[in-house]
């Protein structure tokens, strides 16, 4: 539970990419919204995200160890991870959950975004290593949102495509919370005309879909986790979180089409963030 003399608090470690819609330029604002102070760390700073033909890239490797230990004496009421660029970046992050799981009466929620991979491939920045480290990881959250090349990933499971079966989708997620977690949230089930995200706490399994558009946009799983984050932060269940983004996704995603927005350029949801603000429907 949050102190009820602030906004809730949460600790953002992800990338910074200048343009394009993404990691912590959509944390930021989005966690804003809904009230919630964003705090970021970032792992790497880029010109534009890696969806781009071309773009800058300056690793903040050398500089997270200092950074976050700085943080060490701040209360955070949740910790959002993004993209970790290297092992020793991963490593980091573990030993900032320790210190602030070890200082705080109430621990703060922990919700790893696990940015490995997509269409059935690994990124090209992630080593064997890293993969391993990130699987360690998973085990001190309390919610993970891995899309299916992810938990697949993570799993050793062999990649299967976006559609998955009951059966599937139900072995993908028992396997996921074997790994640790407090919870799995799979994103990007396509089951048309639906793409549906899957959670699971270890005894129910439940599908939240809303509508699926023709394009599909870069950044809706920074959107999606770091909504899921805010409303976890501010004392929501993951119910009712993973809800609040699958319709808030939807609804800026047909605004963005409306509007004809180049897919690399993310979703348009600068306008819509109005619909975030605590009490407000987000549904069109």
């Amino acid at each position: 539970m949050h102190n009820k003399n602030r906004p809730p608090r949460v600790a953002c470690i992800n990338d910074l990419s200048g343009y394009g819609r993404c990691s912590l330029t959509t944390a930021i604002a989005v966690l804003s919204a809904m009230g919630v102070q964003a705090c970021p760390a970032p792992t790497a700073i880029l010109s534009k995200h890696t969806g781009f033909p071309h773009f800058t890239f300056q690793d903040f490797t050398p500089h997270l160890g200092a950074y976050l230990a700085d943080w060490g004496e701040l209360e955070f009421d949740a910790v959002y991870t993004g993209f970790l660029g290297s092992a020793e970046q991963i490593r980091l992050v573990e030993d900032f959950l320790a210190q602030q799981r070890a200082r705080q009466h109430t621990p703060p929620h922990v919700i790893i975004d696990t940015v490995m991979g997509d269409g059935g491939k690994l990124y090209p920045t992630y080593t064997p290593d890293m993969c391993r480290r990130m699987k360690r990881l998973v085990s001190h959250a309390d919610v993970i949102t891995p899309n299916i090349t992810e938990a697949c990933i993570l799993t050793g499971m062999d990649y299967p495509g976006e559609e998955l079966s009951t059966a599937q989708a139900r072995a993908l997620a028992c396997r996921l919370y074997d790994l640790g977690a407090g919870a799995v949230v799979i994103t990007g089930i396509v089951r048309e005309p639906v793409l549906c995200n899957l959670v699971y706490d270890g005894r129910e399994l439940y599908f939240d879909a809303e509508d699926r558009t023709e394009r599909m946009f870069s950044g809706t799983g920074d959107l999606f986790a770091s909504i899921v984050s805010a409303r976890l932060a501010a004392g929501g269940t993951l119910p009712e979180a993973v809800t609040l983004a699958g319709s808030f996704i939807a609804a800026a995603t047909r605004y963005t089409l409306s509007l004809g927005t180049p897919t690399q350029e993310g979703v348009c949801f600068e306008p819509c963030l109005s619909r975030l603000a605590p009490g407000q429907d987000v549904k069109e």
